[in-house]
């Protein structure tokens, strides 16, 4: 009788692990087609080509973007991926730059070529067209006495939140709509 209370016990107890795990775990992909979702594919793609620099920077973006499904923040749309391939490529021009102080041309070609397939990600995801933005930025402005530009990029980044944007685009042309209406 006892042995068959440990069992139930052990099976009860694996049970409410496994809920709180798939529970507090996010999703690493979702059903809506993104740029996100065609990483594992070109993964295996890259294995079988034997693509050594694609396969380094997806196996680097996936463990990014993995840690991150752990996080409050995960990376589960376009949006989320823009931001941390944006950081990405910051973080490859500055070895990039490293390098070339360094005068290591081996390591600047293999910084190059990870750099271009990076920005090849980059350039696949739709972003916030700057019409669209000025737009924004104008009606902000046309709605704000003696507007500042803080303000009314906190306006524009409110509407555009959830999609991807380059925030310095974003910046220069508040910047420029903020300085034809003072």
């Amino acid at each position: 009788m006892s042995h068959l209370r440990l069992a139930r016990a052990t099976l009860s107890l694996r049970h409410s692990l496994l809920r709180r795990t798939f529970l507090t775990t996010r999703p690493l992909f979702t059903d809506s087609p993104t740029v996100l979702s065609t990483f594992q594919p070109e993964l295996k793609l890259a294995m079988r080509a034997k693509d050594k620099p694609r396969l380094t920077v997806l196996r680097a973006l996936l463990a990014e973007i993995t840690n991150a499904s752990k996080t409050p923040k995960p990376v589960s749309n376009d949006a989320a991926l823009f931001s941390l391939l944006s950081k990405q490529i910051k973080a490859s021009q500055g070895a990039l730059q490293e390098f070339e102080a360094a005068k290591r041309e081996d390591l600047v070609e293999k910084e190059r070529g990870q750099l271009s397939i990076l920005e090849g990600y980059l350039a696949q995801i739709e972003t916030v067209k700057e019409v669209e933005i000025r737009a924004m930025a104008e009606e902000a402005v046309g709605g704000m006495q003696g507007a500042k530009a803080g303000q009314v990029m906190g306006k524009v980044m409110g509407k555009i939140s959830g999609r991807p944007v380059d925030s310095d685009v974003v910046k220069k042309i508040v910047e420029e709509v903020v300085a034809q209406k003072a």
